[in-house]
């Protein structure tokens, strides 16, 4: 799985690859390599191997019941194991199937999906994904499959081509095969996924004078998104309109967010119970949000502060910042979807330069300009 290039004003992209055989097939049949990405899409380390959600859409067959087509149009998840990747649906049969989802799948999350709105629409037109009890605030990308595809014709001879053609925005098709007598034939699924959150990366460090007198170590980073003055709910509900294409437009043709329950308070996105030591260098944290109408977020840093024999001299500190979007980054009068904002702070005492004890032992946490 892969990202576009990051900045604070282009959007990123995200692709994943599935390989290997489905479980319920023999593991000795699977195959793991690599594969280049289409152009503008690069790999996205932190949710390469995270779950996958994914419905295998198709429509009803003539004599199957309600109940068996229900259970056939559940969701299902990619997972890895033992280095390979699985699926957790059983039945799956050779046929055509449409690839509709997200990544990372989550318990707390309640996906569903259905027929686009107009007469005679079927799964190969698109689809209405929905997704309820997402948290506003997530320590990982949120991503919605854009276009699928099958890659049993895509292996060569040459062991080193990793290219796959075909593989593009608003596709969704993705031809199930079985697994031939000789143990030949599998099923290799390429995806694309695109951003359904904003990204919110901070670059943190110790100012040089302050670092030479204590140690801190971060054991918390927690984000509160604002319309205004006006605080998101803790959840969310997303119901994100998928339409087909075969131009290799984008398909997200609609997303709706709106609030669950009546909670609110900051998400945390970063957690150390020992504490992350930071030093003079940038150490790099990042979290998503639910972008829409955002244009304020608040970080709270919880932080431990040490002495240079490494003696706790206070403990779980908070530092507050509240971050104002349309004023920091050019042109934004909201948090978009697929951009990702980059803030530079520095820790250090409210007054560098004229230390009593207190001061020392309770830094600031300051925002770079």
């Amino acid at each position: 799985m892969g990202c576009s290039s990051d900045d604070e004003t282009a959007p990123e992209m995200t692709s994943l690859e599935v390989n290997g055989y489905v479980s319920g097939f023999e593991e000795a049949n699977g195959i793991t390599r690599g594969w280049i990405p289409p152009s503008d899409y690069s790999i996205d380390e932190i949710l390469a191997d995270m779950p996958i959600s994914v419905f295998f859409a198709r429509e009803q067959k003539d004599g199957e019941s309600d109940n068996d087509y229900k259970e056939n149009m559940e969701e299902e998840f990619f997972y890895k194991s033992s280095g390979k990747w699985r699926v957790s649906k059983k039945n799956l049969e050779a046929t055509s199937y449409y690839l509709y989802g997200y990544i990372p799948h989550e318990d707390f999350v309640e996906p569903k999906i259905e027929h686009l709105t107009g007469a005679g629409k079927t799964y190969a037109d698109g689809a209405v994904l929905t997704l309820e009890q997402l948290n506003t605030v997530m320590g990982y990308d949120l991503c919605v499959i854009i276009g699928a595809k099958n890659g049993k014709d895509d292996y060569k001879a040459d062991p080193t081509d990793y290219s796959v053609t075909g593989l593009k925005r608003g596709d969704f098709r993705y031809e199930a095969r079985t697994t031939g007598t000789d143990g030949t034939g599998g099923n290799y699924v390429y995806l694309l996924f695109d951003h359904l959150y904003a990204a919110m990366r901070f670059n943190i460090r110790v100012h040089r004078d302050y670092n030479a007198l204590r140690t801190i170590k971060l054991k918390e980073l927690s984000l509160q998104a604002f319309t205004g003055d006006t605080p998101t709910k803790k959840k969310m509900k997303a119901v994100i309109t998928i339409e087909a294409n075969a131009s290799g437009d984008n398909p997200l043709t609609n997303i709706v967010f709106t609030p669950s329950g009546t909670e609110t308070g900051t998400g945390t996105f970063y957690t150390n119970e020992d504490g992350e030591e930071l030093n003079t260098d940038y150490k790099t944290f990042q979290g998503s949000f639910m972008p829409d109408a955002v244009t304020k977020v608040k970080l709270t840093t919880t932080y431990d502060v040490y002495d240079l024999n490494n003696n706790l001299i206070r403990k779980d500190c908070k530092a507050t910042n509240t971050l104002d979007i349309t004023k920091l980054f050019l042109g934004q009068t909201s948090a978009k979807r697929g951009h990702r904002y980059t803030i530079n702070l520095t820790v250090q005492p409210t007054y560098l330069y004229m230390l009593s004890e207190p001061d020392l032992d309770n830094p600031t946490v300051k925002v770079e300009s």
